[in-house]
């Protein structure tokens, strides 16, 4: 598994984890659907499914536009990741950030470097 499969993987399961306390926290606020499907989203991209994507994206755009009072428990990386229709929910200086953390990233491939994805994601903010 790539480190960038596996840094989003982590973000997923943080953000996974942060709605479960949610739900526990305040019933009713978070629907059972949302919590299964991010279950879904991280197994499919665990087991290297090309769904994985779609579905992600699918999630990401259905919390932006049917719950966004929960996009602060998202991370934005997650959004870039996924693409698509997630794009639409960032911002033109958040694209422009994570189009240079790419780059750099396949400058350190291409370095045969190791790029650590958690560090350069803390850069952002």
């Amino acid at each position: 598994m790539s480190n960038r499969l596996t840094y989003h993987l982590e973000l997923l399961n943080e953000t996974s984890a942060r709605l479960e306390k949610a739900a526990k926290a305040e019933s009713g606020v978070i629907d059972a659907d949302i919590l299964q499907q991010f279950r879904d989203v991280i197994d499919q991209l665990t087991e290297h499914r090309d769904s994985a994507y779609e579905a992600g994206q699918d999630l990401l755009s259905k919390i932006a536009t049917h719950q966004p009072q929960l996009m602060p428990v998202i991370d934005r990386a997650l959004l870039w990741f996924f693409g698509g229709e997630c794009m639409h929910f960032l911002s033109d200086d958040e694209i422009n950030r994570f189009q240079h953390l790419d780059e750099m990233a396949a400058e350190a491939e291409a370095e045969g470097k190791e790029y650590d994805y958690r560090s350069a994601g803390r850069s952002l903010h």
